[in-house]
């Protein structure tokens, strides 16, 4: 018995330890900034030059006291923002409303502790995460987009570039600075650029002052006087110039700078020292005129990311008064010295010339705005510091609360400052400090008027964004809270003392958003019906914010955390905007680190196929999410000129992710606003995206992976233009559908209004392609009534075909990797090829005879094909290290077009083509081919790639060599096969010329149907073209009377989304929303029932589930994993999450808290209203025995009441007492 305690004392102690070092890991890796931009994939080598941040020679900080840290919070309140701003300081903006207020601002911790006990609602504001993913490396091609998307042809064919059409594009920041860029921001009728810094990185501080003693005949003087009042010195002359008097004597001169950084570190504010004097003139008659001769100077101090590191750009400017004394006009900006500081590691030493005469004056509105620097004279500039003239919103600035104003800065805190100070005292710049917002907007905007070498050959080529002539309007926001303000300026909005007053007409015509949140949790709302996606859904929505709001097309990116279903984040699953998944354009294969390596092949004979980082739909809302896809693995875009070093490349870099996808369908979107406009056709957001989905192509998926399929411009103006008999289908029963799940969350928002007069959907019918049928309970329907439009001049017939996938055929083939196998062309070491399994052996054997018989692999009927790859998560992960995910071992899987040229059995890497690929951290990898018998021109080729050595979640790559291990590859091949539950009154129908036609359609409800959500397709088939209609709709499981269980029996699955199961897809490198979900719905009706335990049961003990219940205005009430006191001090979405690592992981990672047993877990939630209650379960690890497990959800809703009668004190005494 002794030796059995002390055996579980040393378990238990080996487990506390482990815990412990995640504990630490956990907090300590939280306080690395992650980059915004992620990477191929874990098992394509990361090349991140790594630069730290280096003192300046132009100017020496003080340091700084780190005392108790703020952080960025958004507050909901009851009452008015002054309620708020009087019990806290570093407000940043709030706004009011008739039912509440809504505020943005810096809190120290203790300060959010007491409007937490004085009842306020506070969650932490995140920051924004950014969906893109950027190998380093040179494709073969440019870029196929235009060929892939067909905008090539309406460019050269009609002339369509999407010329008269605005952008906006909230992002990381816009630099203009390549010469493919620079014509291509957005002017007002003045010719100012129209640019926004919601997050006040760009405020430039130029409050230091220098008195000049001019006379009469504007000859300078040295100045004698004693220095007016709140100067900072004074301008001087001898022969050798004109000089700001900084040196002092050697004592320097003290300036504010604004900390673009902040509150990332130091404070918003730094006090930094120059010990130079700058030049400012000649001589005493030729020098840079002031005409009130005072000159202002200040420092531009922020930053450019380069690897995972920022790296610090100083830019010294002068600020003067040339025409008319007092109005402040043009800023002169020592670009030269502040190249030479920037690139300073390059040189033995820096000689700087501290001269502002031989620098390029920035007048606004000259159209040289451009904070650019051409070091070897070549005519190309290699140095951007970014553009004069943004509009910051004076987030921290000097101010200390909304009612006092800065006697040096004269700015109200939360003031949107103008472009420039008259009086001089600061001006706004736009840059971009980490490049995801200028891949966005080049991917659609590039001139394509530049040369670039791709190969290091002679060979030049030209990078041509998708809609050329479209303006950008660039919108910097790094911060949840600052994109909606972001937003709502976009919009035609103003903040108007706490209000936001409508202009009359929006400022972009376009929104286009590459970034999501995944820790949804922490905003303690589902994504769909939070905050943030419902003033998404509004902001499409005519009328929605004001009466004569005209609503604008908003289109979001799905986001890269794929493989698994239900992985959209917020706002990506708000119904009414236009979200955007990502398909393939294989075009880096070949170059950069995929260059000579085996598993990527040698050509791409393939594209347009679904991206296996692609978030899926569905959402809470269970409608048909994403609309679209694009282009997202990957493209070439222009970048910043910016050089790091002397020796790097041309400015341009592959990008990818659904962050460059989102842009593309913008940019398609704005050659369709622009062939509309031409045809005087009036449209709306609702009319745009209908159209896009219309005229999509079908890629053979499910609607909660490519919606209505893959963007495509050639139909969509086709349809404008009335050609090539492309038509337009959409219904009338979508929108009241959505709204209906939403009116309940809009009406809970009294106390989180963002300060609109009028914050309310429409209940006028809006047209929408899709089909949503609600929320259905069994044996119950639903209609809609479909129209078809048809521009042509001639009569159309349409067939109209209900379909769904349907699993044809499933095949399995089991291995054990061999790790080190070399192609027999590259005997190199390092370079590792696959294990090669042709698909033909990728069988089920029945017998000893079906080893030798020869079939074919893929059933002719196949309009999908998935192939899995899963490894039990015991061989996933090394369950005896010290560490918990300190050992890994990693495999990725690939399809080939093998194209044999001898008899060999083996294939070498120049014999294969790419068609698809699938890699992450975790224990089922995935990729999927769309009718794969025309894609498929020779012998279809399977590739399992283990990784050649282990991993480690915490610190990457551990170079310890990795082992082999088991898997199963499952073939799955789907067809497409009519769909029952959707009843026609016809299946074929005539359109006549310039006409519509109306169906109707009915979707029937069997009362056998498991609760869940369910997907697919009616497609309307013309001669040459063919609408697919992505189709869905929740099933509402129907509750047992209280205190009796209800329950959602667990089924076998398949790898495309069903109810009762759950599959793989987890990622320890991606994001928190990486993995597995589904949703589930109760409608409480009886009143008195105030709360429901639930069971929920799976089969792997290695599989392990977070749960959420969320309330009718999808606030989650109850989760099995509460975050506990990381989510009162670090923003901790659960208890369960790793949070990122600063190696690799994006915060993918999950530890497998149990609160039951191994394969089981229970939580109680409070009921406080009757409604539809959801539950959502997310699939964090997964034991990879199978491509699919059974889920169990037992419930049971009952009324606990408490005991009110007083209680009785019973005291039995014997009969007799002394």
């Amino acid at each position: 018995m002794l030796g059995d305690a002390n055996s579980m004392l040393q378990k238990r102690s080996s487990v506390t330890s482990k815990i412990g070092l995640v504990l630490v890991c956990i907090l300590l890796f939280s306080l690395f900034p992650k980059s915004a931009t992620g990477f191929y994939d874990v098992d394509v080598p990361h090349q991140n030059p790594e630069q730290k941040i280096e003192q300046s020679t132009l100017i020496s900080f003080q340091p700084t006291v780190y005392e108790n840290p703020i952080k960025r919070y958004i507050v909901f309140g009851p009452g008015p923002v002054s309620d708020i701003t009087s019990k806290a300081n570093n407000v940043i903006y709030g706004v009011n409303s008739k039912h509440g207020s809504f505020v943005v601002g810096v809190f120290r911790q203790n300060e959010v502790s007491t409007l937490q006990l004085q009842g306020y609602n506070i969650i932490e504001d995140l920051p924004l995460e950014f969906n893109s993913i950027k190998p380093d490396a040179s494709p073969n091609e440019v870029s196929r987009i235009g060929k892939i998307l067909g905008s090539d042809k309406i460019i050269h064919k009609y002339g369509y570039t999407g010329n008269g059409i605005k952008i906006g594009i909230v992002d990381t920041g816009t630099d203009f600075s390549n010469p493919d860029m620079k014509d291509s921001v957005a002017r007002d009728e003045r010719n100012i650029p129209v640019m926004i810094d919601a997050d006040g990185q760009g405020l430039v501080l130029t409050n230091a002052t220098f008195v000049a003693n001019i006379n009469s005949k504007d000859v300078i003087q040295n100045y004698t006087k004693p220095l007016p009042k709140n100067a900072t010195s004074s301008v001087y002359v001898n022969s050798q110039g004109v000089f700001l008097n900084i040196k002092k004597a050697g004592k320097g001169t003290s300036i504010q700078v604004f900390n673009s950084l902040y509150p990332r570190g130091g404070n918003f504010v730094l006090n930094g020292t120059i010990s130079d004097d700058y030049k400012i003139g000649k001589d005493a008659r030729h020098f840079i005129v002031s005409k009130s001769g005072i000159y202002h100077f200040g420092m531009i101090y922020e930053s450019a990311m380069q690897g995972q590191f920022f790296r610090l750009q100083l830019v010294p400017v002068l600020v003067v008064d040339s025409i008319t004394p007092g109005l402040y006009d043009t800023v002169i900006p020592d670009m030269s010295d502040s190249w030479k500081d920037f690139t300073r590691f390059d040189r033995l030493l820096t000689i700087y010339d501290f001269d502002f005469t031989d620098e390029t004056r920035v007048i606004l509105g000259n159209g040289k705005e451009y904070l650019v620097y051409d070091s070897n004279r070549d005519g190309k500039s290699d140095y951007s510091a970014g553009m004069v003239g943004a509009h910051v919103l004076d987030v921290y600035g000097t101010i200390t609360n909304s009612s006092m104003v800065d006697k040096r800065i004269g700015a109200v805190n939360g003031t949107l400052l103008p472009p420039l100070d008259p009086k001089g005292n600061f001006f706004g710049i736009m840059y971009d400090f980490a490049g995801h917002g200028t891949g966005t907007a080049a991917s659609i905007v590039s001139s394509g008027k530049e040369d670039y070498v791709i190969y290091g050959n002679s060979t030049k080529y030209h990078i041509k964004g998708i809609a050329p002539e479209a303006k950008i309007v660039p919108i910097k926001a790094l911060w949840l809270g600052d994109a909606i303000y972001g937003w709502l300026w976009a919009a035609g909005f103003d903040q108007e003392k706490s209000s936001w007053k409508f202009t009359g007409k929006p400022r972009v015509d376009i929104l286009s958003n590459s970034w999501g949140i995944s820790t949804f949790p922490a905003l303690q709302s589902v994504p769909g019906l939070d905050v943030q996606s419902l003033l998404l859904s509004s902001l499409n929505v005519p009328g929605s914010l004001d009466k004569n709001y005209p609503g604008i097309l908003v289109v979001s990116s799905a986001g890269n955390a794929g493989p698994g279903y239900g992985t959209l984040g917020t706002p990506d699953a708000a119904p009414f905007g236009l979200t955007v998944g990502a398909v393939t354009d294989n075009v880096y294969v070949g170059y950069g680190p995929f260059k000579n390596q085996p598993r990527f092949g040698n050509s791409t004979s393939d594209f347009g196929e679904v991206s296996g980082f692609s978030s899926k739909g569905p959402s809470v809302i269970g409608d048909p999410k994403p609309d679209l896809m694009g282009v997202g693995e990957y493209s070439f875009t222009p970048t910043s000129v910016t050089k790091f070093s002397k020796n790097m490349t041309e400015p341009f870099a592959l990008f990818g992710g659904t962050s460059l996808a989102a842009p593309l369908v913008a940019g398609s979107a704005a050659i369709l606003m622009q062939s509309l406009k031409d045809k005087g056709i009036p449209y709306d957001p609702f009319t745009v995206k209908n159209i896009l989905t219309s005229t999509a192509s079908d890629m053979g998926n499910d609607p909660y992976t490519q919606g209505s399929g893959l963007v495509n411009v050639t139909n969509a103006v086709n349809f404008v233009l009335g050609n090539d008999d492309v038509f337009v289908v959409y219904n009338d029963a979508s929108y009241s559908n959505i709204k209906k799940v939403l009116d309940s969350p809009l009406r809970s928002m009294n106390s989180s209004s963002v300060g609109l007069k009028q914050f309310q959907l429409t209940n006028s019918s809006l047209p929408q392609t899709s089909w949503f049928g609600g929320r259905i309970n069994p044996g119950d329907r639903t209609s809609a009534s479909f129209t078809i439009v048809n521009p042509t001049n001639h009569t159309i017939d349409i067939q109209i075909l209900p379909q769904k996938l349907e699993l044809n055929k499933i095949s399995q083939y089991n291995g054990t990797t061999e790790p080190r196998l070399q192609d027999p062309l590259i005997q190199k070491l390092g370079v590792y090829r696959p294990d090669y399994i042709p698909l033909a052996e990728i069988k089920n054997h029945t017998s000893l005879i079906s080893f030798f018989e020869k079939t074919k692999p893929i059933p002719d009927d196949t309009s999908l094909m998935i192939l899995d790859l899963t490894f039990p998560f015991s061989q996933f992960m090394n369950s005896s290290a010290k560490t918990y995910a300190d050992d890994l071992k990693i495999s990725s899987l690939y399809l080939y077009d093998w194209n044999k040229k001898n008899n060999d059995t083996k294939p070498s890497y120049q014999e294969l083509s790419l068609i698809n690929r699938g890699g992450s951290w975790g224990t089922v990898q995935e990729l999927r081919v769309t009718d794969p018998n025309s894609k498929i021109k020779h012998i279809p080729l399977a590739g399992v790639y283990p990784v050649p050595t282990r991993y480690s979640y915490w610190t990457g790559d551990t170079k310890h060599n990795s082992t082999s291990f088991d898997y199963t590859v499952t073939a799955s091949y789907y067809k497409k096969v009519k769909w029952d539950e959707v009843w026609l009154d016809s299946n074929s129908i005539q359109v006549k010329p310039h006409s519509t036609a109306n169906l109707q359609a009915t979707l029937l409800v069997p009362f056998e149907k498991s609760a869940g959500l369910y997907e697919g397709f009616i497609v309307f088939k013309g001669k040459s073209h063919a609408v697919n209609v992505p189709v869905s709709y929740a099933v509402i499981k129907k509750l047992q009377p209280k205190d009796l269980p209800t329950v959602i029996e667990g089924t076998s699955g398949d790898t495309l989304f069903g109810n009762g199961y759950v599959g793989g897809g987890f990622d320890m490198s991606n994001r928190y929303n990486a993995g597995n979900w589904r949703e589930y719905y109760f409608d409480v009706k009886d009143s008195t029932v105030n709360s429901v335990a639930m069971n929920i049961s799976w089969k792997d003990p290695d599989t392990n589930l977070s749960v959420f219940v969320a309330d009718p205005q999808g606030r989650i009430i109850q989760t099995n994993v509460p975050p506990g006191v990381l989510g009162q001090f670090q923003g901790w979405p659960t208890g369960d999450w790793l949070g990122p690592s600063p190696v690799f992981s994006e915060g993918g990672g999950f530890y497998p808290i149990k609160n039951k047993d191994a394969t089981s877990t229970v939580l109680y939630a409070p009921i406080n209203e009757t409604g539809v209650y959801s539950v959502l379960i997310h699939t964090t690890l997964f034991g990879g025995h199978s491509v699919a497990e059974p889920v169990t959800i037992t419930t049971k809703f009952s009324t606990i009441l408490p005991n009110e009668a007083a209680p009785q004190i019973k005291l039995d005494l014997p009969q007799f007492v002394n």
